[in-house]
C-alpha cells in the first residue's frame, strides 16, 4: 500500500514537471519583445509636464557622451524625416548641439507592430526647465518649466568629522556648508572646525518637482565652536540695498578682512620667521600662509582696496597685490592665471573673484600664498585684531532686534541633533 501512495506521489510530480515545461517552451516560441517593460501605469492618472503619462509606456534614458539628439530618436524608432522637422522648428527655441551628457531624457512611447515607437520626448535641460518635443500628428517644440516653491526649514547638528558629511548625512544641501561660512567668514575659522561643534539654522529652499533646486536665504543660525557661541542673522534695511548679516546685538557680522582668500581649503604652511623651503631645500623665512585648494579655484579680495600689482615674477608666478588703505596691503601668489579685468588702479570689492588657485612660480603644488602688510610690515594676518564694519544704524536697530526675537525663540527651541521640513515629505521624483 505505502509502495502504491509513494508511486503515485512521484507520477504527479512527473506530471507537474511536464506542464511547466511545455509551458515554457510555449512562452519563448511567441516571446514579448525586449524592449517593452511591464505595463506600469498607475490606477490614478499620473500628470507631469502637463501631460497624463498613464496613457504611454514611459521609459527614462540618460544622454551619454557624444550621444546626438537623432541617436535617440533612432533608438524608438522615430522616422528620419521627422527630426529634420524638428530641427526646423526648435529654432530659436533649443540648440540640438547643447544636448548634456548626464541630462535626462524622458520618452512616451506607444507599441506599434511589437515595438516601441516615441510620441513624445521631453529633455531635461535642468532641475527647473525641460523642453517637450511632439513626435506624432502636428510636430511641434516648447520649453516648459516646474513651478518653484520656497519653504522654510529648520535644521541643526554636532559635527562630528566634518560639516559638508555632517549635512549630507542629515538630508541637508550641503551647499548649506558655503552659506555658513560666508556669514561667518570674519568671525570663525572654517578650516579649523572640531569634533563637538555645532549648529541650529533656519533657511529657506526651493523645491521643485519633489526635489531641491536650490537655497534661499538663511534667516537665523546660531553656531558653536570651540565652546563659543556666534549668531547671525539676516536684514534688509528697504533701501533697495541688498540684505547683510549683523549678530543678536545688531553689529555687522562683516570685519574689515576675510580670514582666508579662499573658500574650503585648507592651510599647509603657515607664517614663520624660519622655515624649510621645499623647492629650494633651504631654511629662509615664510612671510605668508599657503592655502591648499583645487587648481582653479577661485581667489577672492580679502578686503575692499585698489589693485597695485598683477603680474607675472619668477618666484612670485603669476600674482596680485592689492593697497586697501594707508595702513594694510595684501598680496596673492602662484596664480594659474589672474581674473580677466584685473590689473593696476581697478578698485574690487571684498570677495571679488581677483584670480585662479595654480602653481606658477616656486610653487610644489597648487596653493594660493596669502601675504599681509600693515604699516609696511609683513604680519601674519590671522593673529591680527581687526575690527567689524559699522553696526547697524540707530533708526534700524529696534526694528532688526524685534525682527529677530521670533527667530531667536525658534532656534532656541530647536533640539540640537534634529531636522525639520517645515512642508510635507515630497513624493519621490518618477
Amino acid at each position: 500500500m505505502a509502495k502504491h501512495k509513494y508511486l503515485l506521489a512521484t507520477i504527479g510530480l512527473l506530471m507537474m514537471a511536464a506542464i511547466t515545461y511545455l509551458t515554457t517552451v510555449r512562452n519563448t516560441d511567441n516571446p514579448e519583445p525586449t524592449e517593452v517593460p511591464e505595463d506600469t501605469a498607475a490606477s490614478q492618472p499620473v500628470i507631469k509636464y502637463g501631460i497624463n503619462l498613464s496613457n504611454y509606456i514611459v521609459h527614462s534614458h540618460v544622454v551619454s557622451n557624444g550621444e546626438l539628439f537623432s541617436d535617440i530618436l533612432n533608438r524608438y524608432h522615430v522616422a528620419d524625416g521627422i527630426y529634420k522637422s524638428l530641427a526646423r522648428l526648435a529654432k530659436g527655441v533649443f540648440n540640438f548641439n547643447q544636448l548634456r551628457a548626464g541630462n535626462t531624457c524622458t520618452i512616451l512611447c506607444e507599441k506599434e507592430d511589437n515595438r516601441l515607437v516615441a510620441k513624445k520626448l521631453i529633455y531635461e535641460e535642468s532641475k527647473v526647465s525641460y523642453v517637450i518635443f511632439n513626435l506624432h500628428d502636428s510636430l511641434y517644440v516648447y520649453r516648459g518649466r516646474y513651478a518653484v516653491e520656497r519653504h522654510t526649514r529648520t535644521a541643526a547638528g554636532t559635527i562630528k568629522s566634518s560639516l559638508y558629511e555632517t549635512l549630507e548625512n542629515k538630508g541637508i544641501p550641503p551647499a548649506l556648508a558655503i552659506r555658513m561660512a560666508e556669514i561667518f567668514a570674519w568671525t570663525i575659522d572654517f578650516h579649523k572646525l572640531r569634533e563637538g561643534d555645532k549648529f541650529k539654522v533656519i533657511y529657506e529652499e526651493d523645491i521643485a518637482d519633489g526635489q531641491s533646486v536650490g537655497l534661499g536665504e538663511i534667516k537665523g543660525i546660531i553656531f558653536n565652536h570651540a565652546g563659543k557661541e556666534y549668531q547671525a542673522y539676516y536684514y534688509e534695511k528697504g533701501d533697495n540695498s541688498s540684505g547683510s548679516f549683523y549678530d543678536e546685538e545688531g553689529n555687522s557680522m562683516r570685519k574689515q578682512f576675510l580670514k582666508s582668500p579662499v573658500k574650503y581649503s585648507r592651510i599647509t604652511s603657515r607664517y614663520a620667521k624660519r622655515r624649510f623651503h621645499p623647492v629650494t631645500r633651504q631654511w629662509k623665512p615664510h612671510l605668508g600662509t599657503d592655502y591648499a585648494a583645487p587648481h582653479g579655484t577661485p581667489i577672492l579680495a580679502t578686503a575692499d582696496g585698489v589693485v597695485e600689482e598683477a603680474r607675472y615674477k619668477a618666484f612670485n608666478g603669476k600674482y596680485v597685490k592689492i593697497k586697501h588703505n594707508g595702513q594694510y596691503k595684501t598680496q596673492y601668489l602662484h596664480m594659474s592665471r589672474i581674473a580677466r579685468n584685473i590689473r593696476p588702479g581697478v578698485r574690487v570689492k571684498q570677495g571679488d573673484v581677483i584670480g585662479y588657485v595654480g602653481s606658477t612660480g616656486l610653487a610644489t603644488g597648487p596653493h594660493v600664498c596669502y601675504r599681509f602688510w600693515k604699516d609696511g610690515k609683513q604680519v601674519d594676518p590671522l593673529k591680527e585684531k581687526l575690527a567689524f564694519s559699522e553696526p547697524l544704524p540707530a533708526k534700524h536697530k529696534n526694528i532688526y532686534l524685534k525682527q529677530i526675537e521670533p527667530l531667536k525663540k525658534q532656534l532656541a527651541e530647536l533640539d540640537w541633533d534634529s531636522v525639520i521640513p517645515a512642508y510635507p515629505l515630497l513624493q519621490a521624483k518618477l
